[in-house]
């Protein structure tokens, strides 16, 4: 389970959701000026030529808000293996870090504190992107919240 935890829920949700940004979002994102400072932007670009054209396909929340579901994912996978998929007080700050910012940050677009629109389903995919490690890997994952 260690493994497939690692290389699945961490690795490959990781690339899925940077796939659906360098396959099909706009290419005026800054990661774009990385791929330049790179060296990568014609390799990029040679990809991109052959993606571009089903972007209109592919449904918005494929576009927008899963990647940032399947980041979360893979961030939390990667903490639970990390921290042996034992969840203590110790490493709380560290699991929850991430996912607390970035649904605070969406909870403060509503509010205007934080620039942005508002999105339901960014939302969504940010609790569920927290809250599906723990369920597919609830068998092997140990919760000790006592403080030592």
């Amino acid at each position: 389970m260690k493994i497939k935890q690692l290389y699945i829920g961490h690795v490959c949700t990781l690339c899925c959701g940077s796939l659906i940004y360098i396959l099909f979002r706009t290419s005026s994102l800054r990661m774009f000026s990385w791929f330049e400072s790179l060296n990568l932007l014609s390799f990029i670009k040679a990809i991109r030529n052959r993606t571009t054209i089903y972007t209109n396909d592919l449904s918005d929340l494929i576009l927008f808000s899963l990647p940032d579901g399947l980041w979360l994912f893979s961030y939390i996978s990667l903490m639970l293996y990390l921290w042996k998929n034992e969840v203590k007080y110790e490493n709380l700050l560290w699991i929850f870090s991430i996912p607390i910012i970035s649904i605070m940050s969406e909870l403060g677009q509503i509010i205007k504190i934080v620039p942005g629109t508002f999105d339901i389903t960014d939302l969504a995919m940010y609790l569920l992107g927290t809250f599906l490690p723990f369920l597919i890997y609830q068998k092997s994952i140990t919760i000790n919240l006592k403080q030592s």
